[in-house]
This record gives C-alpha cells, structure tokens and sequence, in this order.
C-alpha cells in the first residue's frame, strides 16, 4: 500500500521547488484549467489547505453554497490580491510543516497524489517546462483515477477502456486500448484534451469524444 501522505507531501514539495522557480511574469500565465492562471492554480490548493472549515464553509456560502462556483472565484480572488512572494510565503507552509486543514481534509488521501500531481501538470505544460513524475506518484494517481467520479469524473471517462502506460509498469481495465506516457493518460483522464495527441490505440477516439462531451 502506497504512504500516500508522503507522496501527497513529497508533491507539494515539488511544487514548490517549480514555482520558486518561475519568473512573477510567469504567474500571470494561462493554466490547463479554465479561466485559472498558474496563480490562480496555486492560490486554489494553498486556500484549500490552509483555511479553517468554518471560513471555508462562510466563503462557499457567499456563492450560494455552489462548490466549483466559490472555488473558482476565491481562488481568483487570492491570486489578484497577493504578490507570488506573498503567495508562496503561505503555500510553503503546507510542505515544510505538514499544514492540513478545513477542505483538504475531506480530500480522501488516497486521491490527494492524483490532484496535486494533475495541478503541477496544469501549470507546467502551459508554460513549457516539462518533467519526469516520481514513478510512486504517478502510479498511486494513476490506481486511482479510473475509479474517481466526483468532480473529476475520470471513472466516466475510463469506463470500459483499457489503458496502459509504455514509459512505467502500469495498466488498467479492458477493452479497446488507449496507451501512452503514464503522465499524458493521467492528465487525459483527468480531463485535459492537452495530452490526447501523445497518446494512441483504437480506444483514443472514444476518450476524445468522451472529453470534449
């Protein structure tokens, strides 16, 4: 069994280590989700562990207790008000000392890898920096999506494909078969288009529907 804390902390680090990396210019870039800039992306997981659930239920409530409605709009909101260095200043609290509070800890920690990872995907494929995900957390990610439904909604875009990973050991269900690098089916299943062009098998195009649905 994966320590999934480990990897959901291991990949906070990560991301971290990428955004003190990136120029203030660069936060102001478009992301993989929509509407979101990459300081939007990180000023949604820095609210979502570092907000104290009644706040976070008065915050929802203001949007009338419409969830993607108010994630998306506080997120927005943060990332406007607050320089990157402010920013980080509050995210890198989370991996340095293990902050976990209001909505993250309804996150199942099973799927926390998969969101943190699909995150860090957001941000770097937009802005060109491509990377190598940590065999563990790409295949602790990868177990899970095809059962996720929820938000994310992998488990309907999985249903009744196989899938299977050419770069690491990794498969999943049966039936017509989409394969690829296990970083492209994970962020294609997690509902990025993006990555539908590295991937190939007579499943594709039944993903490709069932994405741009």
């Amino acid at each position: 069994m994966p320590e999934y804390d480990r990897l959901r902390f291991d990949e906070l680090a990560s991301i971290s280590e990428f955004l003190h990396g990136l120029a203030d210019q660069q936060w102001d870039h478009e992301s993989l989700c929509a509407g979101w800039r990459v300081r939007d992306v990180v000023s949604h997981m820095t609210l979502g562990y570092t907000t104290p659930m009644f706040t976070m239920i008065a915050k929802v409530g203001r949007h009338g207790f419409n969830v993607p409605k108010a994630s998306a709009e506080e997120s927005v909101e943060f990332g406007t008000d607050h320089t990157p260095a402010e920013i980080l200043q509050t995210f890198d609290t989370i991996p340095n000392d293990h902050v976990r509070k209001g909505i993250s800890k309804l996150i199942p920690t099973k799927e926390a890898p998969l969101d943190h990872v699909v995150h860090q995907q957001d941000m770097r494929r937009p802005l060109g920096i491509p990377r190598t995900v940590p065999e563990a957390r790409l295949v602790a990610a990868l177990d899970v999506a095809p059962g996720l439904g929820g938000f994310v909604k992998s488990k309907q875009r999985a249903a009744g494909l196989r899938f299977k990973a050419t770069d690491i050991t990794w498969t999943h269900g049966d039936g017509p078969e989409v394969q690829g690098p296990g970083e492209a089916l994970l962020v294609a299943l997690a509902g990025r288009p993006v990555a539908l062009d590295e991937l190939t098998g007579d499943g594709l195009e039944t993903l490709r529907g069932r994405l741009a649905a």
